[in-house]
């Protein structure tokens, strides 16, 4: 169980008070999903402390139950790590939802259930006769989540997909793989995982919004623009510079550039993000002549060029005759966020994890014990338990008991808008770069009032990402990321380390529902912010803490960045051609995994405090929050001794899988499951045999697009590999609203992407763009935190608030 440790004392349970309720208690989830994204999305509501009930299939139940992987390659469905990994926390029923028993049952769950959650569009279901409609009519208050592939409506709504198919459709493998090969998916599934934690965090803000004004809501996930928001680079660097971005994920984003090399032993990841990382590596190994030359000066991997090969075996000489362990210590002491490459077992005995016991480990009654992640996070009012996933029907007769007496008292289903779900709550952002902001972006676009704190000493470095010099205004404000991230956001400058700005922050606190930092722990501390002190302003207050490595480990003040996170949680162990060198995602990393999984556990301990009045403390592990999303991998692992290392764009399931290429420099990616889609592929190519040997021969004449919809439309799931362009030209996606036009000062109308589910009853989400620095400084100031207009003049001379970054004048 996670919440206390020996070595924090600030995270035993009890020193603050509690009434020891589970985050989630009270609310019932009914999961008739099946795979991955679905079952994810379930797991994580389950893990936190929600009654979940899976309906499975007779005879073989959830699909995953024959993926494996299993013990000794032998197939057995109590004993595939796949199943295991995404069902913990779960009582598991098996109903034939095709006979007319089976569903009057399911009919009796959903009324009683406050949540369902389906791997089908509602068109799929309203076939069925369990579409949303019909859901509020046995239950008006129930909130649906749909998850697919490509959202319950739009052109291309009934499409099959994979893991694959979403990187090639949602811009990833666009930008994974290296130049001379194929596109590449990234590795393991964590287009799908990542799909899972967004339908979660949606989940949880309807259930949320719920509590405040009694509606149901229906929320369509769609992987495609899940995957979107992760690559964001293809769209976002299209329309602000006008290059097509291609793979070249050898080499990663930053200023550096980052690369992965070969050491005496294992690989080391080198990341320096920024141009001041840049030069402290260059010092750090002996070399500051690199960053003194202007040869060097402004490599990006979005220009491939020749330069980044000479840097790689530069800093390849000068690291070969280290060990990866010796250089990311050392580096760490240089405050160069260099990063491990770890297999899965060495995962299982990194000193965070352990020292964290991130790893829980599950007895099954037939798989034994087994150890899997836990949740990424420790808190000051809650214990997390991790339970096993069930045994097929394992709960059948126990749940149908509890139906005995139920009877419904529901009101006709209601007719209203739903507010949005967070609307009236305010949120104090003090989170830089990417995790942070993207957790902060979630609650903003749900309707909080969200204040964004900067310093003119130093400003958010994600303004600096990216950046457009040539466009007419400040670079400050001309970075396509920053401006994604931070929409519908107020913007104060304050300087932290006066005690002028700690005073206005603790004003802005006492009214705050919620606190987000990403800080390394010692930060906050030095600021004088601590959660000791900000909960004596307001108890109520719910402060995330979303570090490297969590605030309670030998590790602590350890710098950690998307690049670095990427590379220490397996990802990148993954992400490869087959049998080659380990490769980035072509991403920007982690941070987006971990903003994410952030906003699931922040709107949990506000679930959490509507029933208990309690505030909390959120101790989150980025690390752990990205490994999170390879927990089937990490349970391959531990049950069955697999490490699939890098196996390119295979599939250990299905009969056929990879990308392909065809006219015009395009890719289409394939994905046969069964033999019948194989037959059917045959055909389609016109021949019988030795499919395999001839796809490539068939592809190369084909257009892309054109052939995804023939593929798809005669019930072979492929998807093409789309770029820049056309992402934001594609006629499903613009049915769907994926991007959202935002006009900016000196930049104008840019598009970016949405957050990948819609509320189907809630009123439409703001669209502001992002906040010019310290924009609402006044504004802010005034208003929350009750100074005077002299006060505020006094502040601007002397910095503690300002609108042009000190290292611009």
């Amino acid at each position: 169980m996670i919440g206390g440790s020996a070595s924090d004392p600030k995270f035993q349970l009890g020193t603050v008070g509690s009434m020891q309720t589970k985050l989630l208690e009270g609310i019932k989830v009914l999961d008739l999903s099946e795979g991955i994204a679905g079952p994810f999305c379930a797991k994580l509501l389950a893990d936190l402390g929600a009654d979940t009930v899976k309906v499975e299939r007779p005879d073989q139940g959830d699909m995953s139950r024959s993926l494996g992987p299993f013990p000794d390659d032998q197939p057995d469905i109590e004993k595939s790590a796949s199943f295991f990994y995404f069902n913990t926390g779960k009582r598991s029923i098996v109903l034939d939802l095709d006979s007319d028993s089976g569903k009057a049952t399911l009919i009796q769950l959903i009324r009683q259930y406050d949540v369902i959650i389906a791997s089908d569009t509602d068109e799929g279901l309203r076939e069925r006769g369990l579409g949303f409609e019909e859901i509020r009519e046995w239950n008006p208050t129930a909130i649906l989540t749909t998850v697919t592939g490509f959202g319950s409506f739009g052109p291309l709504s009934a499409y099959e997909s994979s893991h694959l198919i979403t990187c090639a459709v949602g811009g990833w493998a666009q930008l994974c793989g290296v130049p001379e090969r194929e596109p590449l998916q990234s590795g393991g599934a964590i287009t799908q995982t990542l799909t899972g934690a967004y339908a979660a965090a949606a989940t949880l803000l309807a259930t949320f919004g719920r509590s405040q004004h009694a509606g149901g809501e229906h929320i369509d996930v769609s992987a495609q623009e899940a995957a979107i928001c992760g690559a964001q680079i293809p769209s976002l660097i299209y329309e602000y510079s006008g290059i097509v971005a291609e793979r070249y994920s050898s080499v990663g984003s930053g200023a550096g550039p980052c690369y992965m090399l070969p050491t005496r032993e294992a690989y080391i990841g080198l990341n320096a993000l920024t141009r001041q990382q840049r030069h402290m590596l260059c010092k750090f190994i002996g070399r500051e002549d690199i960053a003194k030359d202007p040869n060097y000066e402004g490599l990006s991997w979005v220009r491939p060029d020749e330069r980044l090969e000479d840097l790689r075996a530069i800093f390849g000489e000068a690291l070969k005759d280290k060990t990866a362990e010796e250089l990311f210590h050392e580096a760490q002491k240089w405050r160069v966020p260099f990063g491990l490459v770890p297999s899965l077992e060495e995962l299982f005995h990194l000193p965070p994890h352990v020292e964290r016991n991130f790893f829980r480990t599950v007895t099954h009654p037939v798989c034994g014990a087994v150890k899997i992640p836990g949740v990424p996070f420790k808190s000051t009012t809650t214990e997390i338990e991790i339970t096993r996933a069930p045994l097929l029907g394992e709960h059948t007769q126990e749940i149908l008991a509890e139906l005995t007496d139920f009877k419904s008292t529901q009101d006709e289903p209601p007719t209203n808008t739903n507010p949005l779900p967070l609307k009236g709550m305010r949120v104090v952002d003090l989170s830089m770069f990417f995790a942070g902001p993207v957790t902060a972006q979630i609650c903003a676009d749900a309707g909080a009032e969200v204040i964004k704190v900067e310093s003119v000493q130093r400003i958010d470095g994600w303004r600096g990402s990216g950046t457009v010099t040539d466009a007419g205004v400040e670079s400050w404000e001309a970075s396509p990321y920053f401006n994604w991230v931070n929409r519908n956001k107020r913007d104060v400058t304050l300087d932290l380390t006066d005690s002028r700005g700690v005073a206005a922050v603790k004003t802005l606190v006492r009214d705050a529902d919620m606190l987000i930092e990403n800080y390394t722990p010692r930060v906050m501390e030095n600021f004088g912010l601590s959660y000791e002190t900000l909960r004596k302003i307001n108890p109520r207050l719910i402060m995330i803490s979303l570090s490297g490595f969590g605030s309670d480990v030998s590790w602590r003040d350890y710098v950690a960045f998307g690049m670095s996170t990427e590379q220490m949680s397996g990802v990148c162990h993954l992400t490869g051609y087959a049998d080659e060198e380990p490769l980035f995602t072509g991403m920007t990393g982690g941070d987006l995994f971990s903003g994410v999984m952030g906003a699931v556990d922040l709107i949990a301990a506000l679930i959490q405090r509507e029933q208990t009045g309690l505030g909390q403390h959120i101790n989150f592990s980025q690390i752990e929050a990205c490994n999170m999303y390879l927990g089937d991998a990490m349970a391959g692992w531990s049950l069955a001794q697999l490490d699939p290392k890098r196996i390119g764009n295979a599939h250990p399931a299905y009969v056929l899988q990879g990308i392909f290429p065809c006219i015009d420099g395009g890719w289409i990616a394939i994905g046969c499951r069964t033999d019948s889609e194989l037959a059917t592929l045959g055909e389609l190519m016109g021949v019988s045999s030795e499919i395999h040997d001839h796809v490539s021969t068939w592809t190369c004449k084909q257009d892309k697009k054109q052939l995804m919809h023939t593929l798809q439309s005669a019930g072979v799931p492929a998807g093409a590999v789309l770029n820049g362009p056309d992402l934001l030209s594609d006629e499903h996606l613009a049915a769907r609203g994926a991007f959202l036009a935002q006009d900016r000062p000196g930049l104008g109308v840019k598009h970016y992407p949405n957050q990948p589910y819609r509320f189907r009853c809630a009123e439409p989400q703001p669209n502001e763009r992002a906040p010019l620095l310290g924009e609402h400084a006044e504004e802010v100031l005034t208003k929350l935190v009750g100074l005077s207009s002299d006060e505020i003049v006094e502040l601007v001379i002397d910095d503690v608030v300002g609108t042009v970054p000190m290292a611009a004048r």
